[in-house]
């Protein structure tokens, strides 16, 4: 069964927090970058996904933190597909504005950590918000 919402991340702490969850499926792109789950998270939208948080979302910008984990689900409006495609674009663009030249830091395990946990923070508020809309849409 397909379910309704799904992350798509680098990060272990957001797979390992929800990768049994009842509405929310998780692509975990383990040893994969934060380009690669823009472009994955890109690849969904054309076959009919849809975002639920902004891929820029956070005040980090791409080569600030190598984790990023995006809300995507199958239960939006069709007209939201052009703006869909607008912000990814826009943020992979960013992402090489950002990155052009640069050396990715080797950050320590405690940094790393951190990380993980700022990503998956910023990500907790979309799912909360979109698991409430889903409840009080089913409620009425």
């Amino acid at each position: 069964m397909t379910k309704m919402y799904k992350l798509v991340t680098n990060n272990r702490k957001a797979f390992l927090k929800y990768e049994n969850h009842a509405y929310i499926g998780v692509e975990f792109l383990e040893e994969q970058d934060y380009l690669d789950v823009l472009i994955q998270t890109r690849d969904r939208i054309y076959t009919g996904w849809h975002l639920m948080s902004h891929p820029q979302a956070s005040n980090l910008k791409p080569n600030q933190c190598p984790y990023k984990t995006i809300l995507i689900s199958k239960g939006r409006a069709a007209e939201d597909f052009v703006r869909d495609v607008e912000l990814i674009e826009s943020s992979i663009s960013a992402y090489h504005k950002f990155t052009k030249g640069m050396i990715p830091p080797c950050w320590n395990e405690k940094a790393l950590d951190d990380f993980q946990t700022v990503d998956l923070s910023v990500v907790e508020s979309a799912v909360n918000s979109s698991l409430m809309r889903q409840m009080m849409l089913s409620n009425m």
